[in-house]
């Protein structure tokens, strides 16, 4: 297939490149920059120069591609509206084409908000911050338009060694000698790594059922608590860490930094279950530690 990637350049987007390249998809990506741009040269890439505020500049791509994977956000606080003015866009293009296009739609753990005790799956009911509100109304837009296969993907917090959802750990950690934390030591995450992650993005865009959506957790719920020791263990760090309020975390960056003050967990059977998605990282703890 011809895969048209927006957010291709970030920490997932790059993962789902190789991925799809590894299978013998064809990838075109959108690039904002010219750093953007020369990372994905260099990957023998074909990029369409663009911005996601202002879709209106490359939308005619989609005439040209079989699907997308949505993988891009501009983490400001007009984000929801942002991307809902880029759904929009998309959706008025295409439908007079006439034609479908698969189109694998990022959501995210954070919309189903404080589980505690309980897990999330693909049935349990939205309870986003405000700022990711606007996502479940993005979707059900593209779930409704009859130019796209749409397909809803719910990744949990996803990391890798040296950054991801853990990064700020692991900056503050070299850089303060203690560990932040937003919110409280006793909250949990689901997590996945990237490159499991980048797999479940291949596996929905070849086999995923149309209208369908998936949680994508490779564990269920870790302790923030643990992942602190795992991290001050790997710096060999002795003191306690930084607790954060969340008013202050939210006042500094946005509405958006609430997320991983969230206490949740979330389960990713359906995937594994029915497309076979099989992790290979399964211990945030080891990887990080």
């Amino acid at each position: 297939m011809r895969v048209f990637i927006l957010g291709a350049t970030g920490s997932i987007g790059q993962s789902i490149v190789l991925e799809l390249k590894g299978r013998g998809h064809e990838v075109v990506a959108l690039a904002r920059s010219d750093i953007s741009e020369a990372n994905l040269v260099a990957q023998n890439i074909e990029i369409i120069r663009g911005d996601l505020r202002d879709p209106a500049g490359w939308v005619k791509i989609i005439h040209e591609i079989d699907a997308i994977i949505h993988v891009a956000a501009t983490f400001t606080d007009d984000m929801g509206f942002v991307d809902h003015h880029l759904v929009e866009t998309l959706i008025a293009e295409a439908e007079p084409a006439g034609r479908k296009i698969r189109f694998i739609y990022t959501g995210g753990c954070w919309l189903f908000g404080e589980t505690g005790d309980e897990i999330a799956t693909e049935e349990s009911v939205f309870n986003p911050p405000s700022d990711f509100e606007q996502t479940i109304e993005n979707s059900q837009l593209l779930f409704d338009a009859s130019c796209f296969d749409t397909i809803v993907i719910h990744p949990a917090s996803v990391y890798h060694r040296d950054g991801g959802v853990v990064s700020r750990f692991l900056s503050s950690a070299q850089e303060l000698g203690r560990v932040e934390v937003w919110g409280s030591l006793q909250t949990r995450w689901s997590v996945v790594h990237r490159e499991d992650l980048a797999r479940a993005y291949l596996l929905v865009l070849e086999q995923g059922q149309i209208g369908q959506s998936y949680c994508v957790a490779a564990e269920t719920g870790v302790w923030v608590s643990d992942m602190v020791a795992a991290v001050s263990q790997r710096f060999k760090l002795n003191s306690e860490p930084w607790i954060r309020e969340v008013s202050e975390v939210v006042a500094e960056h946005g509405e958006w930094a609430s997320g991983p003050a969230i206490d949740q967990q979330m389960s990713g059977s359906k995937i594994m279950n029915t497309l076979g998605w099989a992790p290979i990282y399964n211990n945030i703890l080891s990887e990080i530690g």
